[in-house]
């Protein structure tokens, strides 16, 4: 039974490294939550011509508000940023053209600074959604895609982005 096991990884080993496929990149991105533009970069190892593992860090842009309230005018200042691991599962619709539904997990920070008080926290979410990318060239593809956290920050996230293939 150990041998058959072992035989298993072997080959499930061998078949992933026989594909396997680094791209870097990234892109604009809105957050609705945040109601701003943001900067991503991100990282993706496809295992498989169909099963990528994707990484990435976005920053926003901080949010400023001012209220006037009855006597006084209230200043506000948000920042966020979010690291996501999603998984992609392809689909090849033309031959440069792949489709993909996601799932992953987010975890975002916010910091909200209110007349010069400050506030942070750090919470974690579910992603889901869907996304497509479009073959340039034989090393830079373009992406996008939209999502939607499900968490203490929920908000919807649409990318538009480039990636290059290093292999």
């Amino acid at each position: 039974m150990k041998k058959l096991t072992l035989l298993a990884i072997i080959a499930i080993a061998f078949t992933f490294n026989s594909y396997s496929q680094i791209s870097a990149g990234g892109g604009l991105v809105y957050g609705t939550e945040q109601q701003t533009i943001g900067f991503n970069l991100r990282g993706q190892y496809s295992i498989t011509e169909s099963i990528d593992i994707v990484g990435g860090l976005t920053f926003y842009l901080p949010n400023k508000e001012k209220q006037t309230l009855i006597f006084t005018t209230v200043e506000s200042k948000t920042n966020m940023w979010a690291f996501d691991v999603d998984g992609h599962y392809n689909f090849g619709i033309i031959d440069k053209l792949k489709v993909y539904p996601l799932a992953g997990l987010n975890i975002a920070g916010v910091t909200v600074e209110v007349n010069g008080t400050e506030s942070s926290d750090t919470e974690v979410g579910l992603n889901i959604g869907a996304g497509a990318t479009y073959e340039i060239t034989e090393k830079i593809a373009g992406l996008f895609e939209t999502k939607y956290t499900i968490g203490n920050f929920d908000q919807a996230v649409i990318s538009l982005g480039v990636l290059y293939k290093f292999k």
